[in-house]
This record gives C-alpha cells, sequence and structure tokens, in this order.
C-alpha cells in the first residue's frame, strides 16, 4: 500500500474530518525555523556555551531552558544590546522568565512569512492552504499556521481551551502558546511542569476529538516523550477497546530521507497501555494532503463551525439574535454572517422586524466612514454590541459610537453600563492593530514617509498594512479616511481582508478615540 492509499483508507474509516497535530519539524520545513536546541543557541550569545546549560540540567531540555532563562534575565537587563527592548517593554518584564520570553518572540515576529517560505516547498505549501481540515492542534509559538488558515478560530494555551467552548471545527488550538501573548509560551521546566499537571484535563477536552477524528502528526517524532506524555493521558481515560479505536487513528507523517516511502506500523507502551499508531514515511507530503485534499466537504469547515457556535449560544441564551436573511455561502466571511432556525412552532415567535439585535460589524465598517452615523448610538452599544459578543469578531468600530454616547475617556466608559462594548474594545486593543510581520519592511522603506507617500509608493494591499505602522500623530487622517473610501467595496482576498478592517477601527480610534 502506498502512502497515499494508507492516507486514503484511514480518512475513509472514519466519519470525522481529519486534524493536525504539528510540531516544530513542521515550521523548520517550511519556513527554516531553528529547532529548540538551534533556537537556545541563538540566544546564549553573551552568556555561556549552551553546551554548559545542557550538561547542568542533565540533558533535560527544560531545566536547560530555566538555567539560560536566568543568565539572559540579568544580561538583558545589563548589556547595549537590548537597550532598544527594554526602553520597548521593561515594564512588561514581570518574571525572570519573561525577558527570553519577550525576545524569543520579537525574534519568530519578525519573521516575513511569505518570504522565508522555502521555495521547494511551495507544492506543498499550496495544498495546506486549500485543506478543508477540521482544525490544527500545535506546540509550535510562531504564525505560520495562522497564515496557513487564517479564517480559523485560534485558542491560545491550555487555560483559554479549558474554558472555552471549542467547536473542533475549523479552529487552531496552540496547546503551547503563541509569540502574541510571549507569557503563554511553555519553554522552561515550571511552565513543563504546570502542562504536565492540567493535562488529564487537556486529555479531558480532547478525548472525543481524538476518537473521532484522524489525526496527523506533522512535524514530530514518534519518540517525542511530550506528545507521547499527551496521547498516553488521553489513553488512560479509555478501556481496551477504545484504546485499539484510539490508536487507528493516530497517524506520524515522517522523512524518508532519501529512501524509498512507506507504511509502517509501531506500538507506544506505558503504564500497562498500549497504542499501536500509523507512520508514513516519505519526502514528498504531497502524497499525504492531495489525499486529505480529495475528501473536501461541500460546506467548507470554517462554515459548519459558525453555525456549530450559533447552535450552542441558541441554546445557551434565553435572547437569541433576532435576525434572518439568505446569503451565498460563498460570501460568508465570519460569523456574524450566519444565522439559522431550528425549532417548532409559529415562524413569528422567533422573527421580528430587522432590528439593532441585526446590526453586523459590516454595517458599522462602512457606517463608521460616513459623515452622519444612521444609529442610535446607545441603542448599538446596549443592543448590538451584546450580540457581537457572541461572535468571533475582534475588530469592531467603537469610539465613534461611544462619543455619541457622552462617553469621551476611558473613566466614563468603565463607569458606564456597557460591558460589552468594553470587553469588545479590550478584545481589540490587545490584538493591535498591525500585521508584525511587516513591521521591518515599514521600519526600513517607510518609517519617514507620510501618508500620502506610504499610499502612493504601495499596492493597495501593503499600503493598508503599513499605514498601521505609522507613529499616531504622523497619520493624516483625512487622507486615510479618503484612501479607505475608496477601497470600501474592493474584496480583498487574506490576509488583506483582515488587515482593512484593522485599518478602518485604527481611523475609528484615531479620529475619535480618547486622548
Amino acid at each position: 500500500m502506498s502512502v497515499r492509499e494508507a492516507t486514503q483508507a484511514i480518512l475513509a474509516r472514519n466519519a470525522g474530518g481529519p486534524f493536525l497535530f504539528v510540531g516544530s519539524g513542521f515550521s523548520r520545513r517550511y519556513i527554516g525555523l531553528e529547532d529548540w536546541t538551534g533556537l537556545l543557541r541563538r540566544f546564549c550569545v553573551g552568556l555561556r556555551d549552551f553546551e554548559y546549560y545542557l550538561s547542568s540540567a542533565n540533558g533535560d531540555m527544560p531545566k536547560a531552558t530555566s538555567l539560560i532563562s536566568r543568565d539572559f534575565h540579568d544580561y538583558w537587563w545589563d548589556s547595549d544590546v537590548y537597550e532598544k527592548s527594554r526602553k520597548e517593554f521593561g515594564k512588561d518584564i514581570i518574571s525572570i522568565n519573561s525577558a527570553i520570553k519577550k525576545e524569543v518572540a520579537k525574534y519568530f515576529l519578525s519573521k516575513e512569512i511569505e518570504t522565508t517560505i522555502s521555495s521547494d516547498m511551495t507544492g506543498e505549501i499550496n495544498f495546506l492552504k486549500g485543506l478543508n481540515v477540521d482544525g490544527i492542534i500545535t506546540t509550535n509559538w510562531d504564525l505560520l499556521i495562522e497564515y496557513l488558515f487564517p479564517e480559523y478560530k485560534v485558542f491560545i494555551g491550555q487555560e483559554e481551551l479549558l474554558f472555552s467552548n471549542p467547536q473542533a471545527i475549523a479552529e487552531i488550538y496552540k496547546i503551547h502558546g503563541c509569540v502574541t501573548r510571549p507569557e503563554s509560551m511553555v519553554m522552561n521546566d515550571d511552565d513543563y511542569r504546570n502542562f504536565r499537571e492540567k493535562n488529564p484535563y487537556l486529555a479531558a477536552k480532547l478525548i472525543t476529538l481524538f476518537i473521532e477524528h484522524p489525526i496527523f502528526f506533522i512535524g514530530y517524532s514518534v519518540t517525542d516523550p511530550h506528545i507521547q506524555s499527551i496521547i498516553f493521558s488521553i489513553a488512560s481515560c479509555l478501556g481496551p477497546e477504545n484504546v485499539e479505536k484510539f490508536g487507528e487513528n493516530l497517524v506520524f507523517l515522517k522523512r524518508s530521507n532519501g529512501r524509498a516511502a512507506s507504511v509502517e506500523n509501531s506500538v507506544f507502551s506505558s503504564g500497562g497501555k498500549n497504542v499501536a499508531v500509523k507512520i508514513l514515511s516519505t519526502d514528498d507530503y504531497t502524497e499525504v494532503y492531495s489525499a486529505i485534499d480529495e475528501c473536501k466537504r461541500k460546506i467548507p469547515a470554517r462554515i459548519l463551525r459558525y453555525c456549530k457556535e450559533q447552535m450552542y449560544e441558541l441554546v445557551n441564551t434565553s435572547e437569541p439574535d433576532k435576525k434572518m436573511s439568505v446569503i451565498d455561502i460563498d460570501k460568508i466571511e465570519k460569523s456574524s454572517d450566519i444565522e439559522f432556525v431550528v425549532g417548532v412552532g409559529a415562524i413569528a415567535a422567533v422573527m421580528s422586524d430587522h432590528g439593532y439585535g441585526g446590526v453586523t460589524v459590516s454595517d458599522l465598517m462602512v457606517d463608521v466612514l460616513k459623515d452622519s452615523s444612521e444609529f442610535d448610538a446607545k441603542l448599538l452599544l446596549g443592543i448590538s454590541f451584546p450580540a457581537f459578543r457572541r461572535t468571533s469578531a475582534v475588530y469592531i468600530p467603537i469610539f465613534r459610537y461611544l462619543r455619541m454616547a457622552g462617553i469621551n475617556s476611558r473613566a466614563e466608559l468603565m463607569a458606564s453600563p456597557y460591558l460589552a462594548a468594553r470587553e469588545a474594545l479590550a478584545k481589540m486593543e490587545a490584538s493591535g492593530y498591525s500585521h508584525a510581520s511587516y513591521k521591518k519592511k515599514f521600519e526600513k522603506n517607510w518609517r519617514n514617509s507620510t501618508t500620502e507617500e506610504i499610499i502612493a509608493g504601495n499596492t493597495p494591499e501593503n499600503a493598508l498594512i503599513l499605514i498601521a505602522f505609522q507613529k499616531e500623530e504622523s497619520v493624516d487622517i483625512g487622507i486615510l479616511k479618503g484612501f479607505i473610501d475608496s477601497k470600501i467595496d474592493v474584496e480583498f482576498g487574506d490576509p488583506y481582508r483582515s488587515c482593512f478592517k484593522k485599518l478602518i477601527c485604527l481611523y475609528d480610534r484615531l479620529a475619535y478615540g480618547f486622548s
């Protein structure tokens, strides 16, 4: 049986769509990021040799990272090398491990993914970007997965996954944290200890997913102790008959390093449990990706996720949204576009006129640019924003409507009854308005340019990304508004669609925000 045929057979016997479980080898393959050892060596410059720390930790990488973190903490505060970093986020260093996490995150964010993709991996990348997988679990901190699956909802860290309501479709679970939140990154001995302590809870959250979906591990060694720990945490919850079914869903993809492609079986053993897994060895991963691609659903995973999320909200709220519309499935971009009705009885009982419960974020994206708003701000803040809270929307124009409602400072907002508006603003500001991977390009070529010069010297797609890096006092608000107005009907593709929404919200902040 070929690798492709083995993949097809695994998918054929599963009703659930595939999940990818992605490790560091994945980012190393496609964008050339270092492995853990290589990354730590980079941050040992100015300290002792990496081998000193590894030997002091008896070969234990998390312990070695803890030792490096302590020395790096002192070096970071004293060295001229990190003077700029200290000025930038010295106030955010809250522990002895914070400095190295901040610098690792900064290093990863400096990578422009599009320009670092290996040229001989273009075919695999194109397959990946089109895969309709149910979701991705990853221990990676970088943003490659978000680049490949920009419409999937992201859960960062164990805490967010454990205390949220994941739908197990069109989602990304970054269980070891993310560079967008450096403190969430699982790096050192304490981080791993905390992670292991919560493994049983994580296993309970993932157990149905692992039983009902084929899981393709990419970028891990089959002997990786951290992955085996997760696998056996789940296996320990299962009876013998389910352990066998569980193992049938576990597939490890690894390089054959020039040897012929092969399909093998392997057995993991721990605590009296044996888990048989499949190993697919090949240098051409398109054999697996193309087989997955053949199993496309008629309805994309992201749309199914929106429907599941809406169903959950309908069941769990006493005040479901009261709007109903018809939309072409190909034009659905976000969960706030999705509404559906499940129920019995008179249709009049669940329908009403298009009111403030039916206002969408897209409506505000257009309205915020108008000379005078079409909406009553207090009704928006009191009715529409609580509805937005039940969607995945992050970027929502808000300052104009706060001003219209007579709220002119953060203190007044905190004292207001508009809890949903406060939460929406906090969520948006935590995410930021810029696309971090383009900062280097801005600093190199456009940092001293005006808003008009940036627009004139770039494609619209690049301009809408670069303007967000200007200092607030340097942005020409009139030029910015004219640019946005001229592009409001343009169908930007990803990631530019989301960056355009960020730019509209940045305009709202600059034009109406609190001083």
